[in-house]
């Protein structure tokens, strides 16, 4: 568990990341995820769905961290995803080490000064490792309607 905090980051995490950083470390993670299919969710995050579900995982980056959530599908509002989850709301909590209650259903983040592209390989290997988990746990636990 990483116990770093995001605002213990160096200085240089509290400048934002501009456009065309943000391109480049999705661009990056796309490259180095073999082709996995994500969908643009804004400058900020890409979207992976869920198979044979209704959900997806919003993986995203903000200067001071990267991470992941779920979403319903696009358009639909993170209560309506919350009451989606809230059957099975125990199982995924404990597997995922997460929480549904939460603002943002089931977040996990990793803290990290993403302005600087020397930590990007890191922040996408994290990204795959989280976001393989949460795919398998999902696909498991989330029984669907």
């Amino acid at each position: 568990m990483n116990t770093t905090h995001e605002w213990d980051l160096p200085g240089r995490a509290l400048r934002g990341l501009s456009a065309r950083e943000r391109r480049l470390f999705w661009d990056g993670f796309e490259a180095a995820a073999r082709a996995a299919p994500y969908e643009k969710g804004n400058g900020f995050s890409r979207w992976r769905a869920v198979p044979a579900t209704e959900l997806n995982l919003a993986l995203y980056i903000t200067n001071r961290s990267v991470g992941l959530f779920v979403r319903g599908l696009r358009g639909v509002p993170l209560s309506e995803t919350r009451r989606l989850l809230g059957p099975c709301a125990r199982a995924l909590e404990a597997a995922l080490s997460a929480r549904l209650d939460d603002e943002v259903p089931l977040l996990r983040r990793h803290p990290l000064a993403a302005t600087d592209p020397a930590a990007w390989p890191g922040a996408w290997a994290w990204l795959r490792a989280a976001e393989a988990e949460y795919l398998g746990v999902l696909s498991r636990e989330y029984p669907g309607e």
